[in-house]
């Protein structure tokens, strides 16, 4: 008498799902089969052998020591991400004690240029205290410059969006900061499981993260020559249909001129700029 094959879960089969493959790949699939018959399939058809030689559930088990995978049903599933449509990540990884749907519910992004003035240092130090104390929470990628000062101007807990696996950290001497962000109430989140190092796509693919886990994002300091995550969460937040404002700061060399490239891109995705950061606090509210 034969055994039947024993079946893997449906977070096994997303968290393999998602290391092979893009959401918006496999979406269609994936709607009509489920994730499980779906993995069994692509295994089954898969010529290379990767598929049938990779062992999910244990795959699952090791990276769970690292950081939790959280999937579409669970209960600490922000809804905010089923506003990808096909583009909808299998799941998430997260890291920290904070809870990820009360956390999002209420989220700020807060990033900008990575060398900043010192009068963008205070302003997104002064943006991420008063919207803690609004209620908000404050969400940045780790990157230097603006996304750290708001992260420690918050005082409260926040969502750090990482481009890499939540066993490291990126940049890679952050690691204290991350360190502070998971225990005092936040969490690190990442589409990425643990061992995947950064690149240009996981940076991209951060950006949009970003935005569609926050209510809003906050610019300052944006330029020309800013870093991959601001302007690429800008234009996600818009498509996504997130507000996104612009706090300029008393230093004129930090001033968008609307012929530039940055100034025509939040003119297109119609940027609200103000000097007051009491408007922004106001208009998020």
């Amino acid at each position: 008498m034969t055994t039947a094959p024993v079946r893997i879960s449906e977070r096994a089969a997303r968290a393999a799902l998602a290391h092979f493959s893009r959401p918006e790949c496999v979406a269609a699939e994936l709607s009509q089969l489920g994730p499980v018959d779906l993995w069994e399939k692509l295994t089954a058809a898969d010529p290379t052998g990767r598929l049938s030689g990779y062992a999910p559930e244990k795959e699952l088990t090791t990276a769970e020591l690292a950081a939790d995978f959280v999937i579409p049903g669970d209960p600490a599933w922000p809804t905010a991400l089923d506003g990808f449509g096909d583009a909808r990540p299998l799941g998430v990884w997260i890291r920290g004690r904070g809870d990820l749907t009360a956390l999002a519910a209420h989220a700020i992004a807060v990033t900008g240029r990575r060398a900043p003035s010192p009068s963008g240092v205070r302003a997104a130090q002064d943006a991420a205290r008063a919207l803690t104390q609004a209620g908000h929470t404050v969400a940045s990628a780790l990157s230097y410059g603006i996304d750290t000062a708001a992260q420690h101007g918050a005082g409260a807990p926040t969502l750090a969006v990482l481009p890499c696996g939540l066993d490291t950290c990126h940049p890679y001497n952050q690691a204290e900061l991350l360190d502070h962000v998971t225990t005092n109430g936040g969490l690190a989140v990442s589409v990425y499981r643990p061992g995947t190092p950064t690149s240009r796509v996981t940076l991209s693919t951060t950006a949009r993260l970003l935005a569609a886990l926050s209510q809003a994002l906050v610019l300052i300091e944006p330029s020309d020559d800013v870093a991959t995550v601001p302007l690429e969460a800008a234009q996600a937040a818009r498509s996504l249909h997130r507000p996104v404002h612009v706090l300029t700061t008393t230093d004129p060399s930090t001033n968008i001129p609307y012929t530039s490239k940055t100034g025509r891109l939040l003119t297109s995705i119609r940027a609200h700029r103000t000097t007051q950061l009491a408007d922004i606090v106001a208009a998020v509210d």
